[in-house]
C-alpha cells in the first residue's frame, strides 16, 4: 500500500485505469465508495482463477472423455460412397455424421494445431488438434432436438457417462451453464454472484460423477472456489 497521504491518489489511478464501465459493478455493490470497489474487485480476480482452475480440469476431463467413445464409434462406421471403414481418428478422418456436426470446429482447429507447430517438422496429429477444440465443440455434440446429435448419444456420447442417474437433457443442462459459465471467466467479468459460481461448482461435480466418482473425488479435493467464497470482502 502506498503511503496514507498518497492513498487517494493511488485508488484514484487504479480505478481509471481499470476503467469506469469495469469498474461500474463493484462500485454499484460498494455504495460508490472506490477502495472497496477496489478490494471487490481484487476478489473477484481472484475468484475467477480458482473458477478457471476447476474449468481447466472440468474441461479436460469432459473433452477426454467423450474423444474415447468417440474413436471407438467412428472405427466402425462405413464411407457410403466408397464402403471404406473410417480410421479410429474421428479427427483426421471424421465419419459424415461428425463432418456435419463439428466439422467447421475441426478445421478451425487443425488451422490453430498447424499454427502452433509452425517450425516443429512435424504435422499435427490427433491430440494436437484434439487440445485446439474449444469447449462449444463438446457443448453441441450433446444431445438435442437434433436427430443426428441424439444418434451420436444413443450410440456413442452416453457411454462416456457410465454414472449417469439423472435425464440426458439434465446433463446437457448442466454443461450449458459451465459452458457459459467458462465464457465468463474468458471475457474476464465479474463474478459478484456468489450463488451462481457456487451453483456452477455443484454442476460442474454432478457431470464428473456421472463420468466416474472417482474424478469428482480428485476434483473436489483440489478445487479453491469453496475457500475463495467464503473471504468475498
Amino acid at each position: 500500500m502506498p503511503p496514507a497521504n498518497q492513498t487517494a491518489r493511488y485508488h484514484a489511478v487504479v480505478a481509471g485505469k481499470i476503467s469506469g464501465p469495469r469498474l461500474a459493478p463493484y462500485l454499484a455493490a460498494t455504495d460508490g465508495n472506490v477502495r472497496r470497489a477496489l478490494t471487490l474487485y481484487q476478489w473477484s480476480v481472484e475468484l475467477s482463477g480458482a473458477v478457471y482452475e476447476c474449468l481447466h480440469r472440468f474441461e479436460v476431463i469432459l473433452r477426454n472423455a467423450l474423444d474415447e467413445q468417440l474413436c471407438g464409434w467412428n472405427v466402425v462406421q462405413r464411407d457410403r460412397q466408397t464402403g471404406r471403414s473410417h480410421s479410429s481418428d474421428w479427427l483426421m478422418d471424421p465419419a459424415r455424421l461428425l463432418r456435419r456436426l463439428a466439422g467447421d470446429d475441426i478445421r478451425k482447429a487443425t488451422r490453430r494445431a498447424q499454427t502452433a507447430l509452425r517450425g516443429a517438422g512435424r504435422a499435427p496429429g490427433h491430440p494436437d488438434v484434439l487440445a485446439q477444440l474449444s469447449f462449444g465443440t463438446w457443448r453441441f455434440l450433446l444431445p438435442d432436438n437434433d436427430p443426428g446429435r441424439q444418434h451420436l448419444w444413443n450410440k456413442a456420447l452416453a457411454a462416456a457417462f457410465p454414472s449417469l442417474t439423472g435425464a440426458p437433457s439434465d446433463l446437457v443442462d448442466h454443461v450449458d451453464h459451465i459452458y457459459k459459465l467458462r465464457n465468463r471467466v474468458a471475457h474476464l467479468e465479474p463474478l459478484l454472484n456468489s450463488s451462481m459460481v457456487a451453483d456452477r461448482l455443484t454442476r460442474m461435480r454432478t457431470v464428473l460423477l456421472a463420468i466416474d466418482p472417482a474424478l469428482e473425488t480428485w476434483f473436489v479435493s483440489r478445487q479453491r472456489v469453496t475457500a475463495t467464497l467464503k473471504t468475498k470482502p
